[in-house]
């Protein structure tokens, strides 16, 4: 399974995205894992990507129901 995005736009949306939810979140938005442990990053990055995973799947809900209400 290719996990690259090609469209540069959703790439830079995504990317908002992770840093909305990590300024929401309190998470430090230095991009510089380096000083902390593998671990803390790895519980950092699951917190974020946690969020990210649950606002995409609302999103896609919300279009679906939407396309589905507009067939009725």
């Amino acid at each position: 399974m290719k996990k690259s995005i090609n469209n540069q736009n959703a790439k830079e949306a995504l990317n908002q995205m992770k840093l909305e939810i990590s300024n929401e979140l309190g998470v430090e938005s230095n991009h510089n894992g380096a000083s902390k442990s593998a671990y803390q990053n790895g519980v950092i990055g699951g917190k974020v990507g946690g969020q990210m995973s649950k606002r995409l799947v609302e999103m896609g809900e919300e279009i679906l129901l939407s396309q589905y209400n507009n067939k009725k």
